[in-house]
């Protein structure tokens, strides 16, 4: 099952992870096509589609239960190169724009949530480990090739940077082909040996502590991140480094750094493994060093790269590990709230620390520092990777019930 046809089918979905990022980068064009639109609407093209995918994160685990697990990949590939394609010929509507930006949302969601379901279920051990590492690795260089040929085509016009959601077609084909068919898993046996209908609601109920601690070490780790990138262009000004394109630079190396750690995930493990998750903070928190002592060009740009490779350990070893607490009736549940909780994270940072009442700019980055020494810490004390991967955190079921629905999932 584990050959090269599907794990082509599973990391070709990754290139559309980050697709929604992509009119970003034409908002300043398309506010020009719009005069009487205010700019904060025109805006929303870049945040809708993270509405259209936090609301699908929270429905698509439950549709796992029920439908392929590929067919809802492919409804997402589907929805993506619809809402990305339909504004390269209909344009005229900014409320037309709008809504084909919660439907390409909408599609980037069940992508997100499906894609570490499959990952959990075709993959085994370190080859599951390094295969969401290389996971990780698509979905920067699918945002980096997309972002920059959408900047190409629609630099004499706007309008034809969408046709760059082309590039869906070719996913959906090779997920299409080379993506095995699931088989859907509605029941389980319980102890009884009697079958039970499998109920979102009861798998919430029966999820461990580890199951949610993890969950809480990626919502931390979005904090953390976000605190980094929303202040870096203010920290480089601060520090006279440079404007918006020094800012622009320092981020694209660290797009390659991404790129590389993902891709290298596995040899990075075998230094950091069992405390994976506790070095991808230790590299946040050196990115957030290094940039708060430093106002050198290319000691900021190491620091970025380190923050990409903070972010591929974290973000790669928290799917890894949840399938390792979870059981398999379990999974599109847990990975369901995985991506819903992801999103948020990333959604709330700016608002929480605002609450928290600290500045912008240097004080942001000092506390997303101590939040991720903090959290490093306690993982190493705590041995807590260890303990996971050492299968101490594994559900506690009778043999005869893990027998019987590993029957089913056969």
């Amino acid at each position: 099952m584990n050959n090269m046809k599907t794990k082509i089918g599973v990391v070709s979905m990754a290139t559309l992870a980050l697709s929604a990022s992509v009119v970003g980068s034409a908002i300043a064009a398309i506010s020009q096509s719009f005069p009487d639109t205010p700019i904060s609407t025109i805006q929303m093209l870049s945040t809708l589609p993270g509405l259209g995918s936090l609301i699908v994160t929270l429905i698509a685990g439950q549709m796992a239960m029920h439908i392929s697990k590929k067919n809802l990949v492919l409804l997402g590939v589907t929805l993506v190169t619809i809402g990305g394609l339909v504004p390269a010929f209909w344009n005229n509507s900014i409320i037309g724009l709008l809504a084909c930006s919660v439907v390409l949302g909408a599609g980037v969601g069940f992508i997100s949530t499906i894609n570490p379901m499959l990952l959990s279920e075709y993959f085994e051990g370190e080859e599951r480990s390094s295969m969401m590492g290389v996971n990780t690795g698509m979905t920067s260089l699918g945002a980096m090739i997309l972002t920059g040929v959408g900047g190409v085509l629609g630099g004499q016009n706007w309008r034809h940077l969408y046709w760059v959601y082309a590039v869906g077609i070719i996913v959906f084909l090779l997920v299409l082909f080379c993506l095995p068919n699931d088989k859907v898993q509605k029941e389980v046996i319980n102890s009884e040996g009697k079958k039970e209908k499998v109920s979102t609601i009861k798998v919430l109920k029966e999820l461990k502590a580890p199951v949610f601690i993890i969950i809480f070490i990626s919502f931390l780790l979005g904090i953390a991140y976000t605190a980094y990138m929303a202040n870096l262009s203010i920290v480089v000004a601060q520090r006279g480094v440079g404007g918006t394109a020094m800012t622009g630079i320092i981020s694209a190396v660290g797009t390659f750094g991404g790129i590389f750690a993902g891709f290298g995930l596995k040899y990075i493990r075998k230094v950091t493994k069992p405390n994976t998750l506790a070095f991808g903070f230790l590299s946040i928190l050196v990115t957030l060093v290094l940039t708060y002592f430093f106002a050198n060009p290319f000691v900021l740009m190491i620091a970025s790269i380190f923050s990409a490779m903070g972010m591929v350990m974290v973000m790669a070893t928290c799917p890894f590990l949840l399938s390792m607490v979870s059981l398999p009736v379990q999974i599109p549940v847990v990975m369901s709230v995985y991506a819903f909780i992801n999103s948020l994270s990333s959604t709330l940072a700016p608002k929480l620390i605002s609450w928290l009442h600290i500045p912008a700019g240097v004080p942001s980055f000092i506390f997303a520092g101590a939040l991720s020494l903090i959290v490093a810490v306690l993982l190493i004390v705590t041995k807590f990777g260890a303990k996971v991967e050492s299968g101490a955190f594994i559900p506690d079921q009778d043999e005869e019930l893990v027998s019987n629905n590993n029957e089913v999932l056969e």
